[in-house]
């Protein structure tokens, strides 16, 4: 995948003083990571305009992440460096395995979903290319590079939650909860450690480390944009750019 035209990060921070790293990780991800944010399907999330079909689409491949999700926790949980980051990250992980799930099972129901369906689904290209990529990240990576990963899965989900929030909700439960999951406090609080974090790690890494991370969050972004393109138009494809190897 090409580079952006951000740079490097210390060539990044000469034009920027005051930027923190994980921005130059968001400025080399474009144009995903724009893209991503603010896609049409987070914008139809907010209105209420979302078409019922691409909301299933979008619970389902979901849905199936979720155990992969809860994997790359507990991955993090194992190789965070001291017990402050392994609290946050489970804490995290306790709130995915419960309160998140539970809002599946709900919707799932009331959009006339059977547990058949979700249950048996299997994860479509993107989806999978997704997980992989947190999976490798986290599983067999540093430290670092699996908190790149998250960062860019739950930093996109608070940046058009918090957009989204700022106006009435939609009369959809799933659609009025979806937001809120992903606007209150408690998920901006975790938002902002992963970016306190990565800024106090990243800061220190070697240039070829970091530039490491800037292609891990410019391919998550890229996948980001990919995962809603599919549940909005239900043609699952991957991004051009995105090379797996």
């Amino acid at each position: 995948m090409p580079k952006s035209s951000a740079g490097s990060f210390l060539d990044y921070r000469s034009h920027n003083p005051d930027a923190r790293f994980t921005d130059w990780l968001a400025a080399r991800a474009e144009p995903y990571w724009s893209d991503s944010t603010s896609h049409p399907f987070t914008i139809a999330i907010g209105d209420g305009s979302m078409p019922d079909d691409a909301y299933v689409r979008y619970l389902i491949e979901d849905y199936t992440f979720i155990t992969d999700l809860a994997s790359v926790l507990g991955y993090l949980v194992a190789k965070a460096p001291n017990m402050p980051a392994k609290s946050r990250l489970s804490g995290f992980l306790a709130l995915l395995t419960s309160e998140e799930n539970d809002y599946f099972l709900r919707s799932f129901e009331a959009l006339g979903v059977d547990p058949e369906t979700y249950e048996a689904a299997a994860q479509g290209p993107v989806t999978r290319a997704f997980s992989d990529l947190l999976l490798k990240s986290s599983g067999n990576g540093t430290y670092e590079e699996g908190l790149a990963c998250l960062l860019c899965a739950e930093w996109t989900y608070l940046t058009w939650g918090q957009r989204e929030a700022r106006q009435p909700r939609p009369g959809q439960f799933w659609l009025a909860e979806w937001i809120d999951l992903h606007a209150v406090p408690g998920f901006e609080n975790f938002v902002n450690w992963i970016r306190e974090e990565m800024d106090r790690v990243g800061t220190a890494l070697a240039a070829e480390a970091q530039e490491n991370l800037a292609q891990l969050f410019r391919q998550m972004s890229a996948l980001e944009q990919a995962f809603f393109e599919a549940a909005w138009t239900g043609t699952p494809s991957l991004p051009a750019e995105f090379d797996r190897t």
